[in-house]
């Protein structure tokens, strides 16, 4: 089994890089990439050249309003981490977290959704105005839970669904679709658009064929795929001349989602796996 996208603590999983090594080890899974959110600090824990591993991470980006992710295989992790340091310095972050603070205060007053308008954010983390505001929205709404039961329906159904009444456009707080392909080649890495049935918007009009030339790939298996729509996927990569991936996505166990991906020998066969280093390759 193979498991090309992972998360550690380095991002928003529950293992650290040992524990997820050590799992890894233990499952008999390989090769892996580690792909933590928006960089590569977990592979400066580790002497990955020593591991059946391909250095990977996953970068937020939006297309048409909304976000999605790339991941990025094979990438130099110093370029990825460099950017990263300077992009979400602290004073960067703290302006993004603050303008998409306001940005869902507004949605949710035109909604007339009641909230404590004296509420300030106390820290700056990657993703903490969107969080805090759906708990508040969550304890002062009762409609609102049976809306958005959980945050991440708030964020691909409301914040990042251009269909949707909470949709806020948070595109001037990352990196464009096209610089985003860029860094990971600039990295010399290979640019996966990930987990596509997690993109409404994206999927119903039909956008992965404008951006299809730009991509090196597409990441096929994901719990969030039906097995069908994988093969149908699988097929359109084959067509396409796109690299394939898969992975669990593994954040953690509560999620009840093992670890690893198990495809038939035809599958692994294809040239579209030509993408992961020969000495590799010959693991999956």
């Amino acid at each position: 089994m193979f498991d090309f996208h992972l998360h550690t603590t380095k991002s928003d999983g529950v293992l650290s890089v040992v524990e997820m090594l050590d799992t890894l080890h233990l499952s008999s899974i390989q090769p892996f990439s580690i792909t933590d959110h928006n960089h590569a600090l977990a592979y400066e824990c580790f002497d990955y050249n020593n591991y059946p591993c391909i250095p990977g991470t996953e970068i937020a980006t939006s297309y048409k309003g909304e976000i999605i992710e790339i991941l990025g295989y094979g990438i130099e992790p110093t370029v990825i981490n460099e950017w990263y340091r300077d992009f979400y310095s602290r004073d960067n972050l703290e302006h993004i977290e603050i303008t998409l603070f306001k940005r869902i205060q507004e949605c949710a007053k035109k909604q007339n959704y009641l909230f404590d308008e004296s509420l300030q954010l106390e820290c700056f983390e990657k993703g903490s105005s969107k969080k805090i505001m759906y708990q508040e929205l969550s304890k002062n709404n009762l409609e609102f839970p049976k809306s958005y039961p959980t945050y991440k329906i708030f964020f691909r159904k409301g914040l990042s669904n251009p269909d949707s009444p909470f949709f806020i456009h948070e595109a001037d707080t990352y990196l464009s679709f096209d610089e985003t392909i860029n860094l990971t080649h600039r990295a010399g890495g290979k640019a996966f658009l990930a987990h596509i049935f997690e993109y409404d918007a994206f999927r119903k009009n039909g956008y992965i064929e404008e951006v299809k030339d730009r991509l090196d790939g597409i990441e096929c298996f994901h719990p969030s795929i039906p097995m069908r729509e994988s093969v149908k996927l699988f097929k359109y990569c084959e067509d396409n001349h796109l690299y394939v991936s898969g992975g669990s996505d593994f954040h953690k166990p509560e999620r009840h989602i093992p670890f690893g991906v198990h495809l038939d020998s035809t599958f692994l066969l294809s040239s579209s796996f030509d993408w992961i280093p020969k000495h590799l390759r010959k693991l999956v």
